[in-house]
């Protein structure tokens, strides 16, 4: 029995088209005309190695809100995988999932305790941008993207209210 399926991967701004196939217990891919046998292999919790014609490549692979983190070495990204036809329609309908974040405003009232980046910082999605004390506990600001800071528009000691704008992305 043959089972195909037509993906499309996102991974930073490039975009692949694949087919998968699974035939006699075997897994195939196919990209641009070219067939490759693979097989994939979990190592542990969040650890793979996909073996593609004989080379195995090892990474870590995790869930993340608009997709899947992966990890190798000290290379890492998003990479997004949608149904290929789906992701046809999508385009044709106009439909952007990329939708940036372009600002981060304060989710409650409190004092901010330390400023970690500054504008024109490339930051990582997950590093802590602000430390706030609300409720006498502090909060770790985090990114919600990897981008460019544009304006951090608070300072240490200064008092904000829920949604004070905080910073802003190019």
């Amino acid at each position: 029995m043959v089972a195909m399926k037509k993906v499309q991967v996102d991974i930073q701004d490039k975009t692949f088209q694949f087919e998968l196939r699974q035939a006699d217990g075997k897994l195939r891919i196919r990209r641009n005309g070219d067939d490759h046998a693979a097989d994939l292999v979990r190592l542990r919790s969040n650890r793979y190695s996909l073996i593609i014609d004989g080379r195995s490549y090892e990474f870590g692979l995790e869930h993340d809100g608009d997709g899947y983190m992966i990890s190798s070495g000290s290379r890492s990204g998003t990479v997004r995988v949608e149904d290929y036809e789906l992701a046809r329609i999508k385009k044709a309908a106009g439909i952007d999932d990329n939708i940036r974040v372009k600002n981060i405003t304060a989710p409650m009232p409190g004092l901010i305790v330390r400023v970690n980046r500054q504008a024109g910082d490339d930051v990582k999605k997950g590093e802590a941008l602000v430390v706030m004390e609300a409720m006498k506990m502090e909060n770790d600001i985090k990114s919600p993207l990897a981008g460019k800071i544009k304006a951090i528009n608070v300072s240490t000691g200064e008092s904000v209210e829920k949604g004070h704008l905080l910073v802003e992305f190019e």
